[in-house]
């Protein structure tokens, strides 16, 4: 029987999901970043078992390391940090060289993307009061004052478990590339090693799974709190399923954090209509995946 519910629940979520769950992160966007990642990793093996060599050809190994470059910054496109960076970008150019224009509604917009992140924003909560102030508050005579304010925002805007492994592999491949050039192999070569980390960490471990996870599981929250149940169940059963997927494949450190949340969504599940009790393991879970 219980193996008939899951079943059950499974093929429901999924059909539910479609309709109604958005998990911020596309399979889209997933397939990219991963795609990318593994392009520059392999280029980044080549450049360093090319440095390896008795004879080294620094020119092929140069080579490797400007492509690899390239490709993590492909990779980048896809973080959805990258494309509300770009919104604001664009918004800010546009408010500079018509600064009478009515631009609420492209504020609003910057406001529904990083909702759909919320949970893997670190700032979301101060990102969302600054910029809902800005949209309750509009007026075009304020637009000078808009600037400054989205500068702030820009800079608050970051999806550490994407964009902190793709930055740090492309520093270290610069710093690999200008040891290079230099003659300096060894500390090229050094250089490399330190890169494939942050690169293995997309592409083969638990960095994308946790992305989802943290927006599934705040979602769960936000729906509970609004009373709506069900959804908030679909959500808690795709964010456990996610968890799981992650632990399979995570490095040993994170395996234990991993395994907690899943005892703390045993737990939300298994007492759930207990309102009060569930709303502050929800809140504490949420605290907890900002550090992530």
């Amino acid at each position: 029987m219980k193996k008939f519910l899951i079943i059950f629940l499974f093929f429901f979520s999924s059909s539910f999901a479609k309709e109604y769950i958005t998990e911020g992160l596309t399979e889209n966007q997933i397939t990219n970043i991963k795609v990318y990642t593994l392009k520059a990793l392999n280029l980044s093996l080549n450049a360093y078992s090319e440095l390896k060599r008795e004879r080294v050809n620094r020119r092929n190994a140069k080579s490797y390391i400007e492509s690899a470059i390239f490709f993590l910054n492909e990779a980048t496109i896809y973080s959805p940090s990258y494309t509300i960076r770009k919104k604001i970008e664009t918004l800010k150019k546009r408010i500079k060289i018509f600064p009478k224009e009515y631009y609420k509604k492209d504020l609003i917009s910057i406001y529904q993307d990083i909702n759909k992140f919320a949970g893997n924003l670190t700032d979301y909560e101060k990102i969302k009061k600054e910029l809902k102030s800005l949209i309750d508050k509009y007026d075009t005579n304020l637009n000078s004052t808009i600037l400054s304010k989205l500068e702030n925002i820009y800079s608050l805007i970051d999806l550490p478990l994407i964009d902190t492994p793709l930055n740090n592999a492309k520093t270290f491949l610069a710093i690999a590339y200008d040891n290079l050039k230099a003659g300096r192999i060894n500390k090229a070569s050094k250089s490399i090693e330190i890169s494939l980390d942050p690169m293995i960490k997309l592409t083969n471990r638990e960095n994308l799974l946790l992305v989802e996870f943290k927006n599934l599981i705040y979602n769960s929250y936000i729906s509970y709190l609004n009373g709506n149940y069900q959804l908030s169940k679909m959500y808690l059963f795709m964010s456990n399923k996610k968890l799981k997927e992650a632990y399979a494949v995570s490095i040993d450190e994170n395996k234990d954090m991993i395994k907690g949340f899943m005892n703390q969504i045993k737990y939300i599940d298994n007492n759930f209509n207990k309102k009060d009790e569930i709303l502050k393991e929800f809140i504490v879970i949420v605290r907890q995946i900002k550090n992530l």
